[in-house]
Order: structure tokens, then C-alpha cells, then sequence
């Protein structure tokens, strides 16, 4: 799959998920990061830096999987009886926690692969 770093420029927390506007603090999708030698920057180059992009989206899964917790604990609690809204957070964090762990995988997988190829 390639990425089109023009297109990742547009990349947003309120892109990630609508409705989680304040979730990823500081997150605006145009980061930056410098190279090891310091001569370039992500977004000087035009591309969204992609540590940036992996940290807005733990952040967001994150924050998601607080919310849920809190609207478990209101639940049980009795101070709330949503009890429609409590599954549908705990089940939107579950999602967002499970698809962090299929990055963290895939971005693992790719590590290997990289690292068996002979030059």
C-alpha cells in the first residue's frame, strides 16, 4: 500500500474520528520531525511525519478506551442508565485498542521483513 505524503497532509484528529474532536491534545496532523542528520523535516517536505500520524491514533484509542471505562463506572455506580451508550463505548475501544494492535503488528511485520532482506 503506498501513502501519498500530499494527501496525509490533510490528516487530522478530527479525521481519525469525528466525534473525539478534543481527544488527541496537540494533534494537528502536520508534524514534524527531523532527520538523523537534521537536514530535513516531514513537513518541509510536504508529508505528515508518520510517528506523529501513530501517535495521534494511540492517543484517540487511548481516550477512547478512558471514556468507555468512565461511562462503565458511571453505569455501576447507578449515577447513569445509559446502559446503550455504555456498550457502544466499551465496544468503539475495544475496536479502536484492536486496531492498534493490528498496526503495532503489521509495523513489526514490516520491521522483519526489512530486516531479512540482504543488500
Amino acid at each position: 500500500m503506498r501513502i501519498n505524503p500530499t494527501e496525509m497532509s490533510t490528516v487530522s484528529s478530527t479525521t481519525l474520528d469525528p466525534r473525539m474532536t478534543g481527544a488527541v491534545d496537540g494533534f494537528d496532523g502536520a508534524g514534524s520531525s527531523t532527520s538523523v542528520e537534521g537536514t530535513s523535516s516531514a513537513t518541509e517536505a510536504g508529508g505528515i511525519a508518520f510517528g506523529d500520524l501513530l501517535k495521534g491514533v494511540v492517543n484517540q484509542a487511548n481516550q477512547m478506551d478512558h471514556n468507555a471505562a468512565v461511562k462503565v463506572d458511571a453505569l455501576a455506580r447507578g449515577t447513569s442508565d445509559d446502559l446503550h451508550g455504555t456498550m457502544i463505548a466499551t465496544k468503539e475501544a475495544d475496536i479502536s485498542v484492536h486496531l492498534v494492535g493490528t498496526i503495532r503488528n503489521k509495523l513489526l511485520d514490516a520491521f522483519q521483513e526489512i530486516w531479512r532482506t540482504s543488500v
